[in-house]
């Protein structure tokens, strides 16, 4: 019996890893943390702020489609359309994550003939979580219809 166990361990030879083998294996793991950890909070607080300018967006076509269907014009602020695209009467997300302010998108019909033109905002999205606190989304509406969207990720705002 005793014969048929040394058998099975190789006679005598040791088994296992060196030092030198375990220092080589945690400092291949230490480079790939030190080079994956950056990514994975870049890519991240990228998809934040992708959640943020959906919201931006949602409340833009809001706006459009209100300035669109009402004839006064009054009816057309964030407080009043708010529960359309999720918000509290504050502008704030059902979550509690994002925070909105806006000014209204207008539509302008200009003389007989003439095209309509967009015009307004900015819509101001910020987050408002922990762990989104810092983002911030805008859309502005230039005279014409030309739609910028800008981000702030704390570096100052820059087209996203």
């Amino acid at each position: 019996m005793f014969k048929q166990f040394t058998a099975l361990l190789g006679k005598g030879q040791d088994r296992g890893f060196t030092l030198i083998e375990m220092l080589i294996v945690i400092l291949i793991i230490g480079i790939l943390a030190a080079v994956g950890v950056p990514l994975y909070i870049g890519y991240t607080r990228d998809a934040k702020l992708a959640e943020g300018k959906a919201l931006a967006g949602s409340v833009l076509t809001t706006f459009q489609a209100c300035a669109q269907t009402d004839t006064t014009g009054n009816s057309c602020t964030l407080s009043n359309l708010s529960s359309k695209v999720g918000l509290s009467s504050g502008g704030i997300s059902g979550d509690g994550r994002w925070t909105v302010s806006a000014t209204a998108v207008t539509l302008s019909t200009g003389n007989a003939g003439s095209a309509a033109t967009w015009a307004g905002g900015p819509i101001t999205v910020t987050g408002s979580g922990t762990d989104n606190n810092g983002l911030v989304a805008q859309i502005s509406v230039a005279n014409g219809g030309v739609i910028t969207m800008t981000c702030d990720t704390g570096q100052g705002f820059n087209p996203c």
